[in-house]
């Protein structure tokens, strides 16, 4: 008869463990996520495996938790945005900066592997998307209604956004022929939309 497994408590993750584990993010750019052990994420993070085990019990548990962090600071976009919106004085800055700090350490190969290998942290991803084409949705109406953005069919950026967000970000191959990173790219993406728009 084998060996029941027992069922442990896990500790409340702190700020120390969202530190170490978002640390692993700039080591996974180029690292097949479908061969990682726990042994190597234990040995990447520089921590014992029974410190791992105390706050996570699987791989997927480790990745929509860092997942989870990275896409929490993301939502700050809707305040600061939408602040600036109301006071006319919308600079497109804004969002270009708060994307790319999402973007840190991040490559499109690690969100590819991500998307085949975690898809729980995948569509934590998707989610926050999602969210936010729809806040643009409601931005570029807002923008041409105002006056401030020339009178652009809104469907068309949105489908625009939509092949750079949900499909341009995975494209690894892109990115490698291209020698961009996912923070440059988002920046070029982000200016030449809303430098395009403004009147």
């Amino acid at each position: 008869m084998g060996r029941k497994s027992i069922v442990k408590n896990r500790k409340e993750k702190n700020k120390k463990v969202e530190q170490w584990t978002q640390a692993l993010l700039p080591k996974l750019k180029q690292t097949d996520l479908g061969e990682l052990t726990m042994d190597d994420l234990a040995l990447l993070m520089n921590k014992s495996k029974s410190t791992i085990y105390q706050y996570f019990t699987t791989k997927e548990e480790i990745f929509e938790y860092i997942t989870q962090v990275r896409i929490d600071t993301l939502y700050t976009y809707k305040d600061e945005i939408t602040a600036e919106i109301l006071q006319l004085d919308y600079h497109y800055e804004t969002l270009a900066r708060i994307l790319t700090e999402g973007a840190k350490d991040i490559s499109a190969f690690y969100l590819k592997q991500l998307q085949q290998h975690y898809p729980n942290a995948w569509r934590i991803i998707e989610g926050f998307l999602f969210d936010l084409l729809e806040d643009l949705k409601q931005f570029y109406r807002f923008g041409i209604e105002s006056g401030q953005f020339k009178p652009i069919s809104v469907e068309l950026l949105l489908k625009l956004d939509e092949f750079f967000i949900l499909q341009l970000v995975t494209d690894d191959k892109f990115f490698n022929s291209s020698q961009k990173t996912l923070e440059s790219m988002i920046k070029d993406y982000m200016f030449l939309k809303f430098e395009g728009l403004m009147k």
